[in-house]
């Protein structure tokens, strides 16, 4: 499938961050520590090695020595990969070049290949996750080379539970800059960002106490909290520092057409979703729901909005097991956790024991509800089945202690390796549908598995 290229716009530059990325005085092999050589590796890439690089800068380079690293031993997964992840990391009005040795990443990845083999050639440790912190600290995580391993790099904190972001600049500018308007005596929030008619027309879109009274308390809650969003989304989204997000769900709303099948087995509900929870910019993984319940908690939004919001945000798709029914209720386990949930669907599917589903599920908004939702139109993965799905996983996660192994599902579920993983997987994937259920087949890591791959056409 074709992609537009996007035209850079000039970029003023800015002040950079202190990062502390010191040079390595000796050479131990297998005891160093990892991050220290990877570290020194992300050096090599600079253009003056004795200067202070900034914070973007640094994360660059740490990605092209850890995807360098992995080469030297043997795996080039992530090579083809990392123009696309140095794309996504925030340059906050910088040019990516400006401080690299060249714009030509092919050849520094080269380079920095020889370098590991010259002075690291019998450190076999594969790199599995790199993460730095805003102080420039640096922790790499890796296996040992007799492990199966081919885990989704990040650049940011791929190893990390999704939660919602601790750092957020697009959101603290956004507060700023209206707090500033609040003390010229704007105190309209809605006139402030998009104008009171606006705001007004926006609102009617919500759905209202009738539509939700028709719908499973569960299933209300979270069609508000979600209708809520999308206005809020709507108003904020013309503002200059929202621009990657416009930008970003703009191209994917084209090239996806996300309106449900016969056109696009992209359903707006998995769509929605996808650009609301999932679909995160910069070093703090920031999305619109982190922006809006930012901007909301600071202006009035109501504490319990903010929480469903959240609980949306913490939200990822998952394939689960049909275990079967409980009532009027589906009992479904997730593959990896193992977790089971009894859940409702609000597509009206109920399936049956031993299928396989790719699905959005919501915990229960309030303490007096018991049941799950199954928020977005189910996927039903026709084949291949269970145990396949279970060497994919394998395959695909780091060996390593249950907790980690599980933060690393849980990332790789919510954001993939790439922002379109999951959403090039349900479109190659696409076979048929009803209107309650999607039918998929394949893998995602095996091209020929999916109808609809490029190498199948």
């Amino acid at each position: 499938m074709a992609r537009k290229k996007t035209k850079r716009r000039s970029k003023k530059p800015r002040r950079r961050s202190v990062i502390d990325v010191p040079v390595r005085q000796s050479r131990t092999p297998q005891d160093d520590r990892l991050s220290e050589i990877i570290k020194e590796m992300a050096l090599q890439v600079l253009k003056d090695i004795a200067a202070i690089p900034s914070a973007p800068a640094a994360q660059a380079t740490l990605l092209l020595a850890s995807v360098a690293w992995n080469c030297a031993i043997g795996d080039n997964s992530m090579r083809e990969k990392h123009r696309e992840l140095i794309d996504q990391i925030d340059w906050e009005g910088m040019t990516p070049w400006e401080e690299l040795r060249s714009s030509d990443t092919e050849q520094l990845i080269t380079e920095l290949v020889d370098f590991k083999r010259e002075h690291y050639p019998n450190d076999l440790r594969r790199v599995v996750a790199t993460e730095m912190s805003p102080e420039g600290n640096v922790l790499v995580h890796w296996t040992e080379p007799d492990k199966v391993v081919a885990a989704p790099f990040s650049a940011s904190r791929a190893m990390a539970t999704p939660k919602r972001a601790k750092r957020r600049p697009i959101a603290d500018k956004l507060v700023k800059k209206m707090n500033r308007y609040v003390r010229g005596k704007v105190v309209d929030l809605q006139a402030v960002m998009a104008g009171r008619k606006n705001a007004e027309e926006l609102q009617k879109t919500v759905a209202t106490r009738e539509d939700l009274a028709d719908l499973h308390p569960a299933h209300a809650i979270y069609v508000y909290a979600q209708n809520q969003t999308s206005v809020m989304s709507e108003q904020l989204i013309a503002f200059r520092e929202m621009d990657r997000f416009d930008k970003l769900i703009s191209k994917a709303e084209e090239e996806y057409m996300p309106s449900g099948p016969p056109m696009s087995p992209l359903t707006p509900s998995f769509f929605t979703c996808w650009a609301f929870f999932d679909a995160c910019v910069g070093l703090g993984e920031e999305t619109i729901a982190t922006t809006t319940m930012a901007v909301g908690s600071a202006f009035g939004m109501h504490d319990e909005l903010v929480r469903v919001i959240g609980l949306m945000q913490d939200s990822r798709m998952a394939v689960y097991a049909h275990e079967g029914t409980d009532k009027d209720r589906i009992v479904l386990r997730e593959l990896v956790t193992n977790n089971v949930c009894k859940t409702i669907c609000p597509s009206g599917y109920r399936g049956r024991r031993g299928e396989l589903w790719y699905a959005r599920v919501l915990p229960p908004p309030v303490p007096e509800l018991e049941e799950h939702v199954v928020f977005t139109t189910p996927y039903l993965l026709i084949e291949p089945g269970e145990r396949e799905w279970l060497a994919y996983f394998q395959r695909t996660l780091p060996d390593a202690p249950t907790q980690d192994r599980i933060a690393a599902y849980e990332h790789h579920m919510k954001f993939g390796p790439a922002r379109d993983y999951w959403s090039e997987f349900v479109l190659e994937g696409y076979v048929n549908h009803r209107s309650d259920v999607i039918f998929l087949r394949g893998l995602p890591d095996v091209p020929e598995s999916r109808p609809h791959s490029t190498v199948n056409i």
